[in-house]
């Protein structure tokens, strides 16, 4: 056994493990609970893991994390530290370049026993979202694919993967073969997984979007190439990382863009001009937006959380009133 494979996750007993547990929320004012991973934030090429111990990596992390979690209304909001692999082992591993498989499984058993300490002390039967984005995207769904317990009827209703790593529909039905989920084709299923690149027609993109990757539009839910056009663009939201006071952190413009998919690239499209202002060139490819794979849709994935999550108490909680 590698030294990577002997570092014993974190005990999420303890509440210092945690970026947010709403625990004690009042669960009758939530129609679901939330269990959300954030993506890589550290880059220190002396450090493979982010540093728990570092107190800028703690301040960023409640910052960012904060910032998307409280986009979730109707949620309840529970999200772990996990110890991800950081930026530059994570591009080296993601482009073949080098195998840090080892190190990035620290995250996805860190998220395995994060999400299984949840289930065990918190959830009491009540249907849950998963999020993640990038590496907690990753992380999320290798976790998925180790838990068995995750399914529909013992209150998984669907997992937001924006940003997840290249891959196909059949890949995911592999995976979770006789588990019954599978690829999201609509805006109203459940026991699904829903995922999406983000990047502009002529993006170089060799990691994230290629032809046969699954992927569905989080403007009409739609996973055939039928354009979005901005009107369905309920909200971006933009997020300033350099401001303290978080009540002024966001920025909101409804009708920010729309989008397609373009099943050739495996891509979702976004009309907003490349190498701009949006574009990540600089970390992960010219023309690819994955710094935004959720923020440009983020009041369209809340509003469609809660849909799914309505759907799922439809299917299985008994109506009021109903004879059993």
């Amino acid at each position: 056994m590698g030294a990577d494979a002997a570092i014993a996750p974190l005990d999420y007993g303890c509440a210092l493990n945690w970026v947010a547990e709403e625990s004690r929320a009042d669960v009758s004012a939530a129609s679901y609970d939330l269990f959300y991973l954030y993506p890589t934030l550290v880059a220190d090429r002396e450090r493979p893991l982010m540093d728990l111990e570092d107190d800028n990596v703690i301040y960023k992390t409640i910052g960012f994390a904060t910032a998307q979690i409280e986009l979730f209304r109707g949620a309840r909001p529970f999200a772990p530290y996990v110890r991800q692999l950081e930026y530059h082992r994570s591009m080296e591993h993601l482009l073949g370049e080098r195998d840090h498989a080892a190190l990035l499984d620290v995250g996805v058993r860190d998220t395995i026993a994060a999400f299984r300490h949840y289930l065990a002390t918190w959830n009491a039967g009540r249907p849950y979202v998963l999020f993640g984005h990038s590496q907690g995207a990753h992380d999320l769904y290798e976790a998925m694919r180790r838990c068995p317990e995750i399914a529909e009827d013992r209150g998984f209703v669907a997992a937001y993967l924006p940003g997840l790593p290249f891959t196909t529909p059949d890949k995911i039905l592999a995976d979770f073969d006789g588990r019954a989920i599978r690829p999201a084709t609509g805006a109203d299923d459940i026991g699904v997984i829903a995922s999406w690149n983000t990047q502009t027609p002529d993006a170089d993109n060799p990691v994230y979007s290629r032809s046969g990757a699954a992927i569905i539009n989080p403007l009409n839910w739609r996973t055939d190439e039928t354009v979005a056009t901005a009107q369905e663009n309920l909200g971006a939201v933009f997020y300033n990382y350099r401001e303290i006071n978080p009540r002024r952190r966001h920025g909101r413009k409804a009708n920010f863009c729309g989008t397609r998919i373009d099943a050739a690239q495996g891509a979702l499209i976004v009309d907003v001009p490349s190498n701009g202002y949006w574009d990540a060139r600089g970390y992960v490819g010219k023309g690819v937006l994955h710094m935004n794979d959720f923020w440009f849709f983020a009041e369209n994935v809340v509003a469609n959380a809660l849909v799914r999550a309505a759907a799922w108490r439809g299917r299985h909680e008994p109506r009021k009133g109903a004879s059993t």
